[in-house]
């Protein structure tokens, strides 16, 4: 039996992922020692020489070995096995068991495009990448306090992941009491922009009172002025959610495809208000409530990957149309991919 229609879709699209802009790793979390991450099921050694972040295949040319294992030493990678030792390029500079001796041509590793940006290692693994890394705004605006979320792995692709953020219809169930109310589960219409990287709207909800946003909690439920949220493609999204009185509450979180079905998130949650450090731990800990309850229905999902093809699922005009769009967008990726492009 050949594949279907959304098989062959999934994988072109899989395959094209290649081409864009993906976070590895938290870059604070890369010290002076080289660290093994995975993207696309491609095993990956990422180091700072000579104080630049560099991404090899982790994979010493000679026999195999992680280099990810090794060390930074004299400004390149030294393999932990023979010693070999690669610079900031991927080719071999000493073997040495052989100092005098010249350095076969193919003694080097590949190397992949790498950028440093909101506090993250970014990889591609074939460039050009065909989307910019996303921008988000209280990174560099001292006026907000931006605090880490620990990142998290799920058993799904990352369009499940990002499809699951910008959902709104199961506020009133999967997050009953905490988000939403199911005797309140209408969704406001929310007409959905799209430019060169990324699609956004404007939605504003009613919330169960939340006292870190400022809420006095003995109201009833807070309707939400309107909230922007931006889905930067492939696999990002940002949410600004103003509180009145010039207050923002904002999140960044970027997915990975570690492999078709597992997917790692890194966030970012910053707020211009209530800047004690002390208060940082409560708003961890809220959204770590929200993705404990979401990573229970998102990992039940069948198929894990999400279908492109729109036909696969039942969508519900307005309500579901953030998905149908980012669906739609992905589908144009899958349909226009060519091997020869990977």
């Amino acid at each position: 039996m050949g594949q279907s229609l959304d098989e062959i879709a999934e994988e072109a699209l899989y395959q094209r992922s290649r081409a864009m802009w993906h976070p590895v790793a938290f870059a604070d979390d890369l010290d002076d020692q080289p660290m093994s991450v995975r993207l696309l099921d491609e095993a990956i050694a990422i180091a700072r020489i000579d104080g630049d972040v560099v991404a090899f295949k982790d994979l010493c040319i000679h026999r195999g070995t992680a280099l990810s294992l090794g060390t930074v030493v004299d400004g390149g990678l030294q393999c932990a096995y023979h010693g070999w030792t690669f610079d900031s390029t991927g080719a071999c500079v000493l073997i040495p068991s052989r100092p005098e001796g010249s350095i076969p041509r193919k003694a080097k590793v590949q190397s992949y495009a790498v950028q440093e940006s909101l506090g993250l290692v970014w990889v591609c693994l074939e460039p050009p990448a065909e989307f910019q890394i996303p921008s988000y705004h209280p990174w560099d605006d001292a006026s907000f306090r931006t605090v880490r979320i620990p990142l998290y792995d799920w058993k799904s692709s990352a369009a499940r992941r990002v499809e699951n953020f910008v959902d709104f219809s199961h506020f009133p169930f999967v997050h009953a009491g905490v988000l939403g109310d199911p005797n309140k589960p209408d969704i406001p219409d929310h007409p959905v922009r799209r430019d060169a990287h990324a699609i956004s709207f404007d939605l504003g909800v009613e919330e169960v009172p939340n006292e870190l946003k400022g809420d006095d909690v003995d109201d009833g439920a807070i309707q939400r002025l309107p909230s922007t949220y931006t889905v930067s493609m492939p696999y990002s999204v940002e949410l600004d959610q103003p509180l009145g009185d010039g207050r923002h509450f904002q999140l960044f979180m970027a997915s990975a495809p570690l492999g078709r079905k597992e997917t790692r998130t890194f966030s970012w949650c910053s707020r211009n208000y209530d800047l004690d450090a002390s208060l940082d731990q409560g708003f961890v800990d809220f959204q770590t409530v929200i993705l404990d309850q979401d990573r229970l229905v998102v990992e039940s999902q069948r198929p894990e990957e999400l279908p492109v093809d729109l036909s696969e699922e039942l969508h519900i005009k307005g309500v579901d149309q953030v998905s149908i769009e980012y669906r739609r967008w992905l589908l144009e990726l899958a349909s226009s991919f060519t091997p020869e492009r990977s």
